[in-house]
């Protein structure tokens, strides 16, 4: 499957060559546009794997709309920049920027840069699903924990008791654990 690269640039020569460079290595530019383009519509439209966008100077304006853009549409960024300092990383990478390039990127050089902001986007967009995951358990269970003590106190139930109540009225009702503990936590008449 041939990656799709969409490229935000002002300056048309530069985009010419970068455009030739991607597709001499093997991508498909979708098409080029001008930052001051309706990206969001453009975005949608084309639906790219991968976004390089050329800033010239990124101020906090330019790195909020990729955030904003990010946030929306959540695809490898490649930045490409005039210069680079630790602040201005810093903010790319808060921006939701996948790679941070220095201009004069050699053509040898653009599919590795692609194919790493890819694969570095896909492995932190991986860690943010699982810590979102592990997030949810562990508010699950912390929820049903309210609920065992709640039972414990109300039932002069064991905590182990107060454990099968919670299974058993899961169970009976096809509802998860965790859906019977926050009814009981909503409701002071759970039926026991």
């Amino acid at each position: 499957m041939t990656v799709k690269v969409l490229i935000v640039d002002a300056r048309p020569e530069r985009s010419r060559a970068l455009e030739q460079a991607l597709r001499d290595a093997g991508f498909e530019v979708v098409t080029r546009a001008d930052e001051h383009d309706d990206l969001y519509a453009i975005m949608t439209r084309v639906k790219p794997d991968a976004v390089i966008i050329d800033a010239a100077l990124p101020s906090r304006d330019t790195l909020e709309h990729m955030g904003q853009l990010g946030r929306r549409f959540p695809k490898p960024m490649i930045m490409l920049a005039e210069e680079e300092t630790p602040d201005l990383t810093r903010e790319a990478t808060s921006a939701g920027v996948s790679a941070y390039v220095v201009e004069d990127v050699q053509p040898a050089l653009v599919r590795s840069m692609v194919n790493v902001a890819i694969a570095s986007f896909e492995a932190h967009r991986a860690l943010k699903g699982e810590l979102t995951k592990t997030q949810t358990t562990l508010s699950q269970r912390r929820t049903i924990e309210r609920a065992k003590s709640q039972l414990m106190e109300t039932h002069a139930f064991s905590e182990d008791a107060a454990y099968q109540w919670l299974r058993k009225h899961a169970m009976n009702r096809r509802l998860t654990i965790h859906e019977v503990a926050q009814a009981v936590l909503a409701s002071d008449d759970f039926e026991s």
